[in-house]
Protein backbone atom coordinates (compact mmCIF):
# COMPACT_ATOMS: atom_id res chain seq x y z
CA UNK A 1 0.00 0.00 0.00
CA UNK A 2 1.31 3.47 -0.90
CA UNK A 3 0.55 6.65 0.59
CA UNK A 4 -1.10 9.49 -1.65
CA UNK A 5 -0.36 12.72 -0.78
CA UNK A 6 -2.79 15.62 -1.66
CA UNK A 7 -3.11 19.26 -3.24
CA UNK A 8 -5.84 19.92 -0.20
CA UNK A 9 -5.14 22.93 1.62
CA UNK A 10 -7.29 23.32 5.05
CA UNK A 11 -8.85 26.74 3.59
CA UNK A 12 -10.56 24.73 0.22
CA UNK A 13 -12.17 22.03 2.85
CA UNK A 14 -13.64 25.46 5.13
CA UNK A 15 -14.69 26.63 2.35
CA UNK A 16 -16.75 24.13 0.44
CA UNK A 17 -17.94 22.87 4.14
CA UNK A 18 -19.06 26.46 4.75
CA UNK A 19 -20.91 26.75 1.23
CA UNK A 20 -22.89 23.51 2.04
CA UNK A 21 -21.25 21.73 -1.15
CA UNK A 22 -18.42 19.24 1.00
CA UNK A 23 -18.64 16.78 2.45
CA UNK A 24 -19.99 14.29 0.22
CA UNK A 25 -20.85 10.58 1.57
CA UNK A 26 -18.61 7.59 0.42
CA UNK A 27 -20.35 4.91 -2.34
CA UNK A 28 -21.25 2.26 0.95
CA UNK A 29 -23.93 4.98 1.94
CA UNK A 30 -24.92 6.12 -0.68
CA UNK A 31 -25.73 2.02 -1.99
CA UNK A 32 -27.49 1.58 1.42
CA UNK A 33 -29.93 4.44 0.79
CA UNK A 34 -30.96 3.61 -2.28
CA UNK A 35 -31.58 0.16 -1.49
CA UNK A 36 -33.58 1.46 1.54
CA UNK A 37 -35.44 3.80 -0.60
CA UNK A 38 -36.30 2.65 -3.67
CA UNK A 39 -35.41 -0.94 -3.92
CA UNK A 40 -37.66 -2.00 -7.08
CA UNK A 41 -36.13 0.63 -9.32
CA UNK A 42 -33.98 -0.55 -11.81
CA UNK A 43 -30.90 1.34 -12.16
CA UNK A 44 -29.06 -0.48 -14.78
CA UNK A 45 -29.86 -2.15 -17.79
CA UNK A 46 -27.26 -4.22 -19.66
CA UNK A 47 -28.34 -6.44 -22.50
CA UNK A 48 -30.89 -8.85 -20.90
CA UNK A 49 -30.41 -7.85 -17.65
CA UNK A 50 -32.18 -5.20 -15.11
CA UNK A 51 -30.56 -4.55 -11.59
CA UNK A 52 -31.98 -3.12 -9.23
CA UNK A 53 -30.43 -1.73 -5.79
CA UNK A 54 -30.90 -4.81 -3.65
CA UNK A 55 -29.63 -6.87 -6.39
CA UNK A 56 -26.03 -4.92 -6.98
CA UNK A 57 -25.77 -4.38 -3.31
CA UNK A 58 -25.56 -7.93 -2.84
CA UNK A 59 -23.10 -8.37 -5.96
CA UNK A 60 -21.30 -5.68 -3.80
CA UNK A 61 -20.97 -7.24 -0.79
CA UNK A 62 -20.07 -11.20 -2.44
CA UNK A 63 -17.31 -9.18 -4.56
CA UNK A 64 -15.42 -7.64 -1.15
CA UNK A 65 -15.24 -10.42 0.48
CA UNK A 66 -14.06 -11.82 -2.50
CA UNK A 67 -11.21 -9.08 -2.53
CA UNK A 68 -10.62 -9.25 0.95
CA UNK A 69 -9.43 -13.00 0.24
CA UNK A 70 -7.14 -11.85 -2.36
CA UNK A 71 -5.49 -9.43 0.47
CA UNK A 72 -6.83 -6.38 -0.71
CA UNK A 73 -7.46 -3.91 2.47
CA UNK A 74 -7.87 -0.61 2.85
CA UNK A 75 -5.76 1.87 0.93
CA UNK A 76 -4.46 -1.03 -1.76
CA UNK A 77 -4.91 -0.11 -5.39
CA UNK A 78 -6.72 -1.94 -7.81
CA UNK A 79 -6.96 -1.16 -11.38
CA UNK A 80 -9.23 -2.19 -13.80
CA UNK A 81 -9.45 -2.42 -17.91
CA UNK A 82 -13.22 -2.87 -18.37
CA UNK A 83 -15.44 -2.37 -21.38
CA UNK A 84 -18.95 -1.14 -20.44
CA UNK A 85 -19.91 -4.35 -18.13
CA UNK A 86 -21.81 -4.28 -14.60
CA UNK A 87 -18.60 -5.77 -13.39
CA UNK A 88 -16.80 -2.06 -13.65
CA UNK A 89 -19.76 -0.74 -11.73
CA UNK A 90 -19.92 -3.77 -9.24
CA UNK A 91 -16.28 -3.29 -8.38
CA UNK A 92 -16.15 0.24 -8.25
CA UNK A 93 -18.85 0.04 -5.23
CA UNK A 94 -16.65 -3.66 -3.84
CA UNK A 95 -13.39 -1.53 -3.46
CA UNK A 96 -15.17 1.63 -1.63
CA UNK A 97 -16.94 -0.97 0.38
CA UNK A 98 -13.37 -1.99 2.06
CA UNK A 99 -11.55 1.51 1.65
CA UNK A 100 -9.33 0.72 -1.50
CA UNK A 101 -8.83 2.67 -4.41
CA UNK A 102 -10.43 2.77 -7.83
CA UNK A 103 -8.56 2.96 -11.05
CA UNK A 104 -10.64 2.71 -14.11
CA UNK A 105 -8.05 2.17 -17.18
CA UNK A 106 -9.28 2.84 -20.75
CA UNK A 107 -9.35 -0.54 -22.58
CA UNK A 108 -7.59 1.45 -25.55
CA UNK A 109 -4.61 1.73 -23.53
CA UNK A 110 -1.55 -0.95 -24.13
CA UNK A 111 1.23 -2.31 -22.72
CA UNK A 112 2.85 0.36 -22.40
CA UNK A 113 0.51 2.86 -20.53
CA UNK A 114 -0.78 -0.17 -18.34
CA UNK A 115 2.63 -0.73 -17.20
CA UNK A 116 3.65 2.89 -16.42
CA UNK A 117 -0.57 3.36 -14.38
CA UNK A 118 0.26 0.36 -12.44
CA UNK A 119 4.05 0.81 -11.27
CA UNK A 120 2.89 4.82 -10.78
CA UNK A 121 0.14 3.70 -8.76
CA UNK A 122 1.60 0.95 -6.57
CA UNK A 123 -1.54 -1.51 -7.90
CA UNK A 124 -2.19 -4.84 -6.09
CA UNK A 125 -4.58 -6.30 -7.94
CA UNK A 126 -5.35 -5.99 -11.89
CA UNK A 127 -8.58 -6.73 -13.65
CA UNK A 128 -9.11 -7.27 -17.10
CA UNK A 129 -11.30 -8.93 -19.93
CA UNK A 130 -9.83 -11.86 -22.17
CA UNK A 131 -9.72 -11.00 -25.65
CA UNK A 132 -11.64 -7.89 -26.26
CA UNK A 133 -12.24 -6.97 -30.26
CA UNK A 134 -9.51 -8.63 -31.23
CA UNK A 135 -6.95 -8.06 -28.73
CA UNK A 136 -6.03 -10.08 -25.96
CA UNK A 137 -5.70 -8.27 -22.41
CA UNK A 138 -4.94 -11.41 -19.83
CA UNK A 139 -1.93 -11.57 -22.72
CA UNK A 140 -1.16 -7.83 -21.76
CA UNK A 141 -1.73 -8.16 -18.24
CA UNK A 142 0.68 -11.12 -17.86
CA UNK A 143 3.48 -9.19 -19.53
CA UNK A 144 2.79 -5.84 -17.30
CA UNK A 145 2.90 -7.90 -14.28
CA UNK A 146 6.02 -9.24 -15.10
CA UNK A 147 7.49 -5.61 -14.47
CA UNK A 148 5.14 -4.30 -11.92
CA UNK A 149 6.40 -5.45 -8.32
CA UNK A 150 4.08 -4.33 -6.59
CA UNK A 151 1.35 -6.40 -8.83
CA UNK A 152 0.00 -9.00 -6.68
CA UNK A 153 -2.91 -10.60 -8.43
CA UNK A 154 -4.58 -10.26 -12.16
CA UNK A 155 -7.88 -10.93 -12.83
CA UNK A 156 -9.75 -11.70 -15.32
CA UNK A 157 -13.14 -11.25 -16.34
CA UNK A 158 -15.15 -13.27 -18.98
CA UNK A 159 -12.59 -15.60 -19.95
CA UNK A 160 -10.60 -18.31 -18.45
CA UNK A 161 -7.71 -17.59 -16.05
CA UNK A 162 -4.02 -18.73 -16.82
CA UNK A 163 -1.36 -20.09 -14.39
CA UNK A 164 -1.54 -18.11 -10.69
CA UNK A 165 -4.70 -16.00 -11.85
CA UNK A 166 -8.40 -15.54 -10.53
CA UNK A 167 -11.33 -15.76 -12.28
CA UNK A 168 -13.97 -12.32 -11.22
CA UNK A 169 -16.60 -14.53 -11.33
CA UNK A 170 -14.86 -16.86 -8.74
CA UNK A 171 -14.48 -13.96 -6.41
CA UNK A 172 -18.29 -12.92 -6.92
CA UNK A 173 -19.35 -16.38 -5.80
CA UNK A 174 -18.35 -16.08 -2.43
CA UNK A 175 -20.49 -15.82 0.47
CA UNK A 176 -21.80 -11.74 1.13
CA UNK A 177 -18.69 -9.93 2.95
CA UNK A 178 -19.77 -9.90 6.70
CA UNK A 179 -16.83 -7.71 7.76
CA UNK A 180 -17.68 -3.94 8.81
CA UNK A 181 -17.46 -1.84 5.73
CA UNK A 182 -14.28 -0.03 5.88
CA UNK A 183 -15.27 3.19 3.53
CA UNK A 184 -12.87 6.26 2.82
CA UNK A 185 -13.53 9.85 4.61
CA UNK A 186 -14.95 12.48 2.41
CA UNK A 187 -11.79 14.06 1.65
CA UNK A 188 -9.83 10.41 1.32
CA UNK A 189 -8.53 9.93 -2.40
CA UNK A 190 -10.55 6.88 -3.34
CA UNK A 191 -10.25 7.18 -7.36
CA UNK A 192 -7.46 7.09 -9.66
CA UNK A 193 -8.28 8.10 -12.97
CA UNK A 194 -4.92 8.70 -15.75
CA UNK A 195 -5.74 10.80 -18.92
CA UNK A 196 -3.06 11.35 -21.27
CA UNK A 197 -2.28 15.34 -21.85
CA UNK A 198 0.23 17.67 -22.51
CA UNK A 199 3.69 15.13 -20.49
CA UNK A 200 4.98 12.02 -22.12
CA UNK A 201 3.07 9.63 -19.69
CA UNK A 202 -0.36 9.43 -18.60
CA UNK A 203 -1.13 11.47 -15.59
CA UNK A 204 -2.80 10.48 -12.34
CA UNK A 205 -5.99 12.64 -11.26
CA UNK A 206 -7.15 11.97 -7.62
CA UNK A 207 -10.30 12.44 -6.38
CA UNK A 208 -12.03 11.47 -3.21
CA UNK A 209 -15.59 11.06 -2.66
CA UNK A 210 -16.30 14.73 -1.99
CA UNK A 211 -14.53 15.41 -5.42
CA UNK A 212 -16.90 13.25 -7.21
CA UNK A 213 -19.86 13.36 -5.37
CA UNK A 214 -19.60 17.38 -6.41
CA UNK A 215 -18.79 16.01 -9.84
CA UNK A 216 -22.42 13.59 -10.14
CA UNK A 217 -24.28 16.40 -8.43
CA UNK A 218 -23.56 18.96 -10.98
CA UNK A 219 -23.90 17.07 -13.53
CA UNK A 220 -27.62 16.05 -12.70
CA UNK A 221 -28.61 19.27 -11.94
CA UNK A 222 -27.81 20.31 -15.37
CA UNK A 223 -29.08 17.47 -17.14
CA UNK A 224 -32.66 17.03 -14.66
CA UNK A 225 -32.52 14.79 -11.45
CA UNK A 226 -35.94 13.41 -12.06
CA UNK A 227 -36.27 9.80 -11.40
CA UNK A 228 -37.60 9.06 -14.89
CA UNK A 229 -34.16 10.11 -16.04
CA UNK A 230 -32.24 7.27 -18.40
CA UNK A 231 -28.78 7.83 -20.05
CA UNK A 232 -27.27 5.57 -22.22
CA UNK A 233 -23.82 4.62 -22.20
CA UNK A 234 -22.39 4.95 -25.33
CA UNK A 235 -18.25 6.43 -24.93
CA UNK A 236 -16.16 4.24 -22.08
CA UNK A 237 -17.28 3.11 -19.00
CA UNK A 238 -13.95 3.59 -17.41
CA UNK A 239 -13.72 7.51 -18.14
CA UNK A 240 -14.58 9.85 -15.30
CA UNK A 241 -18.16 10.90 -16.80
CA UNK A 242 -18.79 7.05 -17.59
CA UNK A 243 -17.78 5.70 -14.26
CA UNK A 244 -19.27 9.04 -12.14
CA UNK A 245 -22.42 9.65 -14.50
CA UNK A 246 -23.38 6.23 -15.28
CA UNK A 247 -22.25 3.75 -12.44
CA UNK A 248 -22.35 6.46 -9.75
CA UNK A 249 -25.30 8.95 -10.59
CA UNK A 250 -28.32 6.28 -10.96
CA UNK A 251 -27.29 4.64 -7.37
CA UNK A 252 -26.97 8.48 -5.76
CA UNK A 253 -30.58 9.58 -7.44
CA UNK A 254 -32.68 6.20 -8.64
CA UNK A 255 -32.08 7.35 -12.44
CA UNK A 256 -31.20 4.24 -14.83
CA UNK A 257 -27.99 3.65 -17.11
CA UNK A 258 -28.75 1.74 -19.95
CA UNK A 259 -25.26 -0.23 -21.28
CA UNK A 260 -23.95 -0.47 -24.77
CA UNK A 261 -20.98 -2.15 -24.68
CA UNK A 262 -19.50 -1.33 -28.07
CA UNK A 263 -20.98 1.92 -29.52
CA UNK A 264 -22.62 1.24 -32.65
CA UNK A 265 -25.15 3.94 -34.35
CA UNK A 266 -27.90 1.66 -35.04
CA UNK A 267 -27.28 -0.60 -31.69
CA UNK A 268 -27.86 2.41 -30.06
CA UNK A 269 -31.01 4.20 -31.84
CA UNK A 270 -32.56 0.52 -30.78
CA UNK A 271 -31.49 0.75 -27.32
CA UNK A 272 -32.75 4.56 -27.09
CA UNK A 273 -36.16 3.27 -28.55
CA UNK A 274 -36.90 0.13 -26.58
CA UNK A 275 -35.67 1.89 -23.10
CA UNK A 276 -37.08 5.28 -23.74
CA UNK A 277 -33.72 7.34 -23.30
CA UNK A 278 -34.64 10.35 -22.26
CA UNK A 279 -30.72 11.89 -21.73
CA UNK A 280 -28.51 11.25 -25.10
CA UNK A 281 -24.86 12.97 -25.13
CA UNK A 282 -21.50 13.03 -26.22
CA UNK A 283 -18.55 13.41 -27.55
CA UNK A 284 -19.03 15.19 -31.20
CA UNK A 285 -17.98 11.92 -33.17
CA UNK A 286 -20.70 9.84 -31.08
CA UNK A 287 -23.42 11.88 -32.01
CA UNK A 288 -22.49 12.63 -35.31
CA UNK A 289 -22.44 8.77 -36.21
CA UNK A 290 -25.77 8.95 -34.59
CA UNK A 291 -27.26 11.50 -37.03
CA UNK A 292 -25.76 10.30 -39.55
CA UNK A 293 -27.11 6.45 -39.31
CA UNK A 294 -29.25 5.50 -42.03
CA UNK A 295 -32.16 3.96 -39.34
CA UNK A 296 -31.87 7.67 -38.12
CA UNK A 297 -35.12 9.40 -37.80
CA UNK A 298 -36.60 12.14 -35.15
CA UNK A 299 -39.23 9.45 -34.24
CA UNK A 300 -36.51 6.48 -32.94
CA UNK A 301 -35.43 9.69 -30.44
CA UNK A 302 -37.96 11.10 -29.37
CA UNK A 303 -38.42 10.07 -26.08
CA UNK A 304 -34.72 12.06 -25.73
CA UNK A 305 -35.31 14.86 -23.73
CA UNK A 306 -31.99 16.56 -23.29
CA UNK A 307 -28.67 15.99 -24.82
CA UNK A 308 -25.38 17.48 -23.70
CA UNK A 309 -21.83 17.44 -25.92
CA UNK A 310 -18.19 17.92 -25.25
CA UNK A 311 -14.58 16.26 -24.65
CA UNK A 312 -13.72 17.74 -28.16
CA UNK A 313 -14.72 20.55 -29.78
CA UNK A 314 -18.48 21.07 -30.91
CA UNK A 315 -18.96 22.93 -34.20
CA UNK A 316 -22.07 25.66 -34.10
CA UNK A 317 -23.48 23.76 -36.66
CA UNK A 318 -23.71 20.37 -34.57
CA UNK A 319 -26.00 22.02 -32.06
CA UNK A 320 -27.97 23.56 -34.33
CA UNK A 321 -28.57 20.16 -36.38
CA UNK A 322 -29.34 18.27 -33.37
CA UNK A 323 -31.43 21.11 -31.48
CA UNK A 324 -33.64 20.83 -34.92
CA UNK A 325 -33.51 16.62 -35.11
CA UNK A 326 -34.35 16.36 -31.31
CA UNK A 327 -36.93 19.09 -30.27
CA UNK A 328 -35.20 18.63 -26.88
CA UNK A 329 -32.89 20.92 -24.30
CA UNK A 330 -29.21 20.43 -26.36
CA UNK A 331 -25.78 22.44 -25.09
CA UNK A 332 -22.55 22.24 -24.88
CA UNK A 333 -20.07 22.02 -22.14
CA UNK A 334 -16.63 22.30 -20.76
CA UNK A 335 -14.60 19.82 -18.36
CA UNK A 336 -11.31 17.82 -17.97
CA UNK A 337 -10.78 14.65 -15.78
CA UNK A 338 -9.29 17.23 -13.10
CA UNK A 339 -12.57 19.71 -13.32
CA UNK A 340 -15.29 17.79 -14.79
CA UNK A 341 -18.09 19.46 -15.76
CA UNK A 342 -17.00 22.95 -14.96
CA UNK A 343 -19.43 24.60 -17.70
CA UNK A 344 -22.50 24.37 -19.00
CA UNK A 345 -25.57 25.48 -20.84
CA UNK A 346 -28.92 25.65 -19.26
CA UNK A 347 -33.08 25.96 -20.55
CA UNK A 348 -32.78 29.65 -19.42
CA UNK A 349 -29.56 30.67 -21.55
CA UNK A 350 -30.00 32.66 -24.67
CA UNK A 351 -30.03 30.23 -28.04
CA UNK A 352 -27.00 31.95 -29.94
CA UNK A 353 -24.98 31.58 -26.56
CA UNK A 354 -25.88 27.83 -26.73
CA UNK A 355 -24.78 27.62 -30.37
CA UNK A 356 -21.66 29.22 -29.72
CA UNK A 357 -20.61 29.06 -26.30
CA UNK A 358 -19.31 26.41 -23.54
CA UNK A 359 -22.13 28.35 -21.28
CA UNK A 360 -21.15 29.70 -17.68
CA UNK A 361 -19.21 28.29 -14.58
CA UNK A 362 -21.82 25.43 -12.79
CA UNK A 363 -22.54 25.80 -8.95
CA UNK A 364 -19.45 26.29 -7.04
CA UNK A 365 -17.09 26.99 -9.79
CA UNK A 366 -15.25 30.24 -9.97
CA UNK A 367 -13.64 30.26 -13.54
CA UNK A 368 -10.78 33.04 -14.53
CA UNK A 369 -8.82 33.81 -17.35
CA UNK A 370 -5.39 35.01 -16.90
CA UNK A 371 -2.31 35.95 -19.36
CA UNK A 372 1.27 34.91 -19.44
CA UNK A 373 2.12 36.62 -16.32
CA UNK A 374 -0.72 35.24 -14.55
CA UNK A 375 -2.77 38.45 -14.26
CA UNK A 376 -6.91 38.48 -15.05
CA UNK A 377 -7.32 39.70 -18.20
CA UNK A 378 -10.59 41.30 -18.94
CA UNK A 379 -13.93 40.08 -20.98
CA UNK A 380 -14.02 39.58 -24.69
CA UNK A 381 -10.11 39.49 -24.06
CA UNK A 382 -8.09 35.60 -24.99
CA UNK A 383 -6.46 33.87 -22.05
CA UNK A 384 -5.85 30.55 -19.80
CA UNK A 385 -8.45 29.30 -18.23
CA UNK A 386 -7.11 28.99 -14.05
CA UNK A 387 -10.16 26.75 -12.45
CA UNK A 388 -11.48 26.24 -8.50
CA UNK A 389 -14.37 23.81 -7.24
CA UNK A 390 -16.08 21.68 -5.61
CA UNK A 391 -15.20 19.11 -7.99
CA UNK A 392 -11.79 19.98 -8.55
CA UNK A 393 -9.52 16.95 -8.00
CA UNK A 394 -6.90 16.93 -5.54
CA UNK A 395 -3.64 16.32 -7.18
CA UNK A 396 -1.68 14.31 -9.32
CA UNK A 397 -0.16 11.10 -8.59
CA UNK A 398 3.00 12.32 -9.34
CA UNK A 399 2.89 15.45 -6.90
CA UNK A 400 5.39 17.38 -8.93
CA UNK A 401 2.52 17.85 -11.21
CA UNK A 402 0.65 19.22 -8.57
CA UNK A 403 3.38 22.35 -7.87
CA UNK A 404 3.47 23.25 -11.58
CA UNK A 405 -0.55 22.80 -11.81
CA UNK A 406 -1.83 24.40 -9.11
CA UNK A 407 -2.00 28.29 -8.45
CA UNK A 408 -1.08 29.83 -4.54
CA UNK A 409 -4.79 30.36 -3.87
CA UNK A 410 -5.49 26.91 -5.24
CA UNK A 411 -6.71 27.21 -8.95
CA UNK A 412 -5.74 24.78 -11.54
CA UNK A 413 -3.89 26.49 -14.57
CA UNK A 414 -5.81 24.60 -17.39
CA UNK A 415 -3.57 25.17 -20.23
CA UNK A 416 -6.96 26.07 -22.13
CA UNK A 417 -7.82 29.40 -23.84
CA UNK A 418 -11.20 30.73 -23.94
CA UNK A 419 -12.65 34.24 -24.26
CA UNK A 420 -15.60 34.91 -21.41
CA UNK A 421 -17.75 37.57 -22.46
CA UNK A 422 -18.96 40.39 -19.54
CA UNK A 423 -21.96 37.81 -18.89
CA UNK A 424 -19.63 35.05 -18.08
CA UNK A 425 -20.45 32.99 -21.05
CA UNK A 426 -16.94 30.87 -22.40
CA UNK A 427 -15.97 30.44 -25.60
CA UNK A 428 -13.09 27.89 -26.04
CA UNK A 429 -10.74 29.08 -28.83
CA UNK A 430 -7.33 27.08 -28.00
CA UNK A 431 -4.88 24.98 -25.99
CA UNK A 432 -1.73 25.85 -24.34
CA UNK A 433 -1.32 22.52 -24.31
CA UNK A 434 0.32 20.31 -27.08
CA UNK A 435 -2.57 17.40 -27.30
CA UNK A 436 -4.94 16.01 -29.67
CA UNK A 437 -8.38 15.33 -29.26
CA UNK A 438 -9.13 12.02 -31.10
CA UNK A 439 -12.53 11.34 -30.18
CA UNK A 440 -13.13 12.64 -27.28
CA UNK A 441 -9.53 11.10 -25.97
CA UNK A 442 -6.43 13.39 -25.01
CA UNK A 443 -3.50 12.54 -26.72
CA UNK A 444 0.02 13.65 -25.95
CA UNK A 445 1.53 14.69 -29.02
CA UNK A 446 4.97 14.57 -27.31
CA UNK A 447 4.33 11.39 -25.99
CA UNK A 448 4.13 10.57 -30.00
CA UNK A 449 6.90 11.77 -30.86
CA UNK A 450 9.28 10.65 -28.50
CA UNK A 451 8.32 7.21 -29.95
CA UNK A 452 8.71 8.26 -33.79
CA UNK A 453 12.30 9.85 -32.31
CA UNK A 454 13.87 5.86 -32.46
CA UNK A 455 12.65 4.87 -36.03
CA UNK A 456 16.37 4.54 -37.80
CA UNK A 457 15.05 6.76 -40.20
CA UNK A 458 14.02 9.79 -38.30
CA UNK A 459 15.95 12.75 -37.74
CA UNK A 460 13.22 15.42 -36.89
CA UNK A 461 9.61 14.74 -36.56
CA UNK A 462 6.77 16.94 -34.77
CA UNK A 463 3.43 15.84 -34.61
CA UNK A 464 0.18 17.67 -34.82
CA UNK A 465 -3.45 17.02 -34.57
CA UNK A 466 -5.52 18.68 -37.77
CA UNK A 467 -9.44 18.68 -37.96
CA UNK A 468 -10.80 14.93 -39.43
CA UNK A 469 -14.76 15.04 -39.97
CA UNK A 470 -15.22 11.71 -38.51
CA UNK A 471 -12.70 11.71 -34.93
CA UNK A 472 -12.51 15.55 -34.52
CA UNK A 473 -8.49 15.40 -34.95
CA UNK A 474 -6.61 13.32 -36.68
CA UNK A 475 -2.77 12.53 -35.48
CA UNK A 476 -0.20 13.54 -38.41
CA UNK A 477 3.14 12.58 -38.16
CA UNK A 478 5.42 15.86 -40.26
CA UNK A 479 8.79 13.76 -40.90
CA UNK A 480 12.25 15.06 -41.52
CA UNK A 481 14.47 11.92 -42.32
CA UNK A 482 18.47 10.78 -42.03
CA UNK A 483 20.47 11.59 -44.93
CA UNK A 484 20.42 8.78 -47.44
CA UNK A 485 17.52 7.13 -46.53
CA UNK A 486 14.90 6.06 -49.58
CA UNK A 487 11.84 7.87 -48.47
CA UNK A 488 8.85 6.46 -46.04
CA UNK A 489 5.35 5.65 -46.30
CA UNK A 490 2.74 5.93 -43.96
CA UNK A 491 2.79 2.12 -43.89
CA UNK A 492 5.88 1.82 -43.12
CA UNK A 493 5.45 4.38 -39.89
CA UNK A 494 2.46 2.72 -38.59
CA UNK A 495 4.00 -0.76 -38.74
CA UNK A 496 6.88 0.49 -36.84
CA UNK A 497 4.47 1.89 -34.09
CA UNK A 498 2.53 -1.39 -33.68
CA UNK A 499 5.55 -3.30 -33.10
CA UNK A 500 6.20 -0.75 -29.97
CA UNK A 501 3.13 -1.70 -28.36
CA UNK A 502 1.74 1.63 -27.94
CA UNK A 503 -2.23 2.05 -28.11
CA UNK A 504 -3.93 1.90 -31.31
CA UNK A 505 -5.18 6.18 -31.24
CA UNK A 506 -1.20 7.30 -30.74
CA UNK A 507 -0.39 6.03 -34.25
CA UNK A 508 -0.28 8.42 -37.08
CA UNK A 509 -2.70 8.69 -40.11
CA UNK A 510 -1.22 11.31 -41.81
CA UNK A 511 2.20 11.46 -42.62
CA UNK A 512 3.56 14.91 -44.21
CA UNK A 513 8.00 14.56 -45.02
CA UNK A 514 9.75 17.96 -44.88
CA UNK A 515 13.10 18.88 -45.77
CA UNK A 516 13.35 20.95 -42.30
CA UNK A 517 10.50 21.87 -39.17
CA UNK A 518 9.66 25.46 -38.99
CA UNK A 519 11.31 26.78 -35.97
CA UNK A 520 11.47 30.20 -33.59
CA UNK A 521 14.53 31.80 -32.54
CA UNK A 522 14.81 29.45 -29.48
CA UNK A 523 14.03 26.17 -31.85
CA UNK A 524 10.92 25.79 -30.59
CA UNK A 525 8.88 24.04 -33.77
CA UNK A 526 6.06 26.62 -34.38
CA UNK A 527 3.39 24.01 -34.93
CA UNK A 528 0.92 26.23 -35.76
CA UNK A 529 2.35 26.89 -39.08
CA UNK A 530 2.40 22.71 -39.91
CA UNK A 531 -1.42 23.22 -38.61
CA UNK A 532 -2.45 25.46 -41.17
CA UNK A 533 -0.47 24.02 -44.04
CA UNK A 534 -1.48 20.72 -43.61
CA UNK A 535 -5.12 20.81 -42.19
CA UNK A 536 -6.36 20.36 -45.17
CA UNK A 537 -4.24 17.42 -46.58
CA UNK A 538 -5.64 14.31 -47.77
CA UNK A 539 -5.99 11.22 -44.88
CA UNK A 540 -3.06 9.15 -45.13
CA UNK A 541 -0.77 11.20 -47.42
CA UNK A 542 2.87 10.12 -48.07
CA UNK A 543 4.72 12.63 -49.07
Amino acid sequence: MRLFETHLPRERVARHESAGEWPCPDLTSVLARRVRETPDRVLFVAGEERVTGPMLADRVARLARGLRGLGVGPGDVVSWQLPNWLEGVVLTFALDRIGALSNPILTIYREREVAFVVRQAGSRVLVVPGVLRGFDHAQLARRVRSAAPTLAHVVVARATPGPGETALEALCVAEPDDAPPTPPGPHDVTALFYTSGTTSDPKGVMHTPSTLGSFVRTQFAMAGSDPDHVGILWFPLAHIGGICVFGIAPVMYGSRAVFLEHFEPEAALDLIEREQVTSAGGPTPIVQAILAAKGFSPARVRSVRNAGLGATDVPPELIRELRSKLGGFVSRSYGMTECPMATGGTPQDPEEKLVTTDGRPTAGVVLRTVDDAGRTVAPDVEGEIELYGPQLCVGYVDARLSDAAFTPDGFLRSGDLAVVDESGFVRITGRKKDIIIRKGENLSAKAIEDELHDHPKIADVAVIGVPDAASGERVCACVVLRPGTDGMTLAELRAFMSERRVMAQKIPEQIELLEELPRNATGKVKKFELRARFAGAAQGRSA
